[in-house]
């Protein structure tokens, strides 16, 4: 991988650089005219007829999505690679690249303060992400403590 610290123009604050056959990619972090950051991923292509350029642009208020979204997909590129096996379909050291306290025990701390999240309105997306766990276990950690059921939600 390549950084470049050269600005381009006084918007582009970080540039980096991977080249891999005839393709080139840029990652590039840049700032708006209201001050926003945001990252435009770039792929240009050598083609017969010159050049092909594709552009993606992540928002800043839409990096963390897009960041889990895609550690999942490259997890599950990394599953898919593997021969399955009929026993088992899944590892938990695998699960655990993405939410790292998946399989672990529930502590009494780690129960209060799901509790208090619960109770402040905290989406389960959130708490899995809070808990390093996967949603599935955040659901059923509420109905095990019956959160629901006690706080009428």
């Amino acid at each position: 991988m390549y950084s470049r610290f050269i600005r381009m123009n006084k918007n582009e604050l970080h540039t980096d650089k991977i080249t891999k056959g005839n393709r080139t990619y840029f990652f590039d972090i840049k700032k708006s005219e209201k001050g926003d950051l945001y990252l435009t991923i770039s792929e240009s292509k050598k083609s017969d007829n010159g050049s092909e350029h594709h552009r993606v642009m992540i928002f800043e208020e839409d990096l963390k999505d897009f960041v889990d979204t895609f550690r999942n997909s490259l997890v599950k590129f990394k599953e898919l690679q593997q021969p399955q096996t009929e026993s088992k379909k899944y590892s938990v050291e695998t699960i655990r690249e993405v939410h790292q306290q998946a399989y672990q025990p529930w502590t009494k701390e780690d129960d209060e303060k799901l509790e208090l999240l619960f109770c402040e309105g905290k989406k389960i997306k959130e708490l899995a992400h809070i808990f390093a766990r996967k949603e599935g276990a955040i659901t059923s950690r509420i109905k095990k403590l019956e959160l629901k059921e006690k706080y009428g939600r």
